[in-house]
């Protein structure tokens, strides 16, 4: 186990990997530099949903695929790379997912001023929650260390808090002892 820890982030990937089979509906709701993306499809989804409301962040995120050997699955679709908010997911997805993931905050080595926000998030997250199929799963990866990360994280708590304890499980993850606001994770669970 103390090679899972090495941060929230590979904790995170490790309990997803227990969740997802191959042919599974996936979607990364903040692509961001493409890393998640690039990991939900080395698990070989049916479908693989990447949003992010950044181009930079679209085209970083394709680059990284096709270097690694995915540009057959973009060509035909498998994976679909999408410019906008994750608030939109609703209107191009509709079928039951089986993981989704959110790296929240803003894209490391871009833009700082442009963040997810709190609001957005939480609208994203019901909506797929009423996406989510049976057994799936949504990863939250919650940055406090900008003033709109903490209000999201405090947000998400609040709201996750309220979920029926007969439909959903809810954990969460944080790291005591590490400086400097490091990421934690919310995982949500469906019965």
């Amino acid at each position: 186990m103390s090679n899972i820890i090495k941060s929230p982030t590979h904790l995170s990937m490790y309990i997803l990997k227990e969740y997802i089979e191959p042919g599974d509906i996936l979607i990364d709701a903040t692509c961001g530099n493409g890393k998640d993306t690039l990991y939900l499809a080395m698990l070989k989804p049916s479908k693989l949903y990447a949003f992010d409301i950044q181009e930079e962040a679209i085209d970083t995120t394709r680059k990284l695929l096709m270097s690694q050997g995915y540009a057959g699955k973009l060509e035909d679709g498998t994976i679909s790379l999408l410019q906008t908010s994750h608030i939109n997911i609703p209107f191009y997805v509709k079928r039951g997912i089986k993981a989704i993931v959110f790296n929240l905050g803003y894209r490391p080595g871009g833009d700082k001023s442009i963040t997810t926000s709190a609001e957005n998030t939480v609208k994203a997250v019901k909506f797929c929650l009423n996406l989510l199929q049976n057994d799936g799963i949504i990863c939250i990866t919650m940055y406090s260390g900008h003033q709109e990360g903490t209000v999201e994280k405090d947000l998400l708590l609040t709201y996750t808090k309220g979920l029926d304890p007969t439909l959903y499980h809810v954990a969460y993850f944080n790291m005591l002892n590490q400086p400097n606001h490091p990421p934690e994770i919310l995982f949500i669970t469906k019965k």
